[in-house]
């Protein structure tokens, strides 16, 4: 898709230069329009991706017992059922943890 909004307007640019010349300045106007046009079109398919990634790989789960942060919600169960077993961490498990951006705990 980028390839495509990046290409068009240059080959439209040429095209209207080599069918028109010159002459008709409307034509490459148009075409200085078309890039933020095709820009924005492109950003927004963008911005949507981005949003659905986020809610995939951006979600962490805490273990209520240690505190601890995972991105897989059965690395915080596991904790979790350790933490209450033997009131301790386990390493196997805390070495799953990950340091976490302010905003990103669910």
């Amino acid at each position: 898709m980028m390839v495509l909004c990046c290409l068009l307007p240059i080959i439209l640019v040429v095209g209207i230069i080599f069918l028109f010349g010159d002459g008709k300045r409307y034509g490459f106007w148009l075409i200085i329009l078309l890039c933020p046009l095709a820009h924005i079109f492109m950003m927004r398919g963008h911005q949507r991706n981005n949003q659905e990634n986020i809610g995939e790989k951006e979600r962490l789960f805490k273990c209520p017992e240690c505190g601890l942060k995972y991105q897989e919600k059965d690395w915080a169960e596991k904790c979790e059922q350790w933490c209450q077993g033997h009131k301790s961490c386990n390493l196997e498990i805390a070495k799953h943890a990950v340091k976490e951006s302010p905003g990103r705990l669910k």
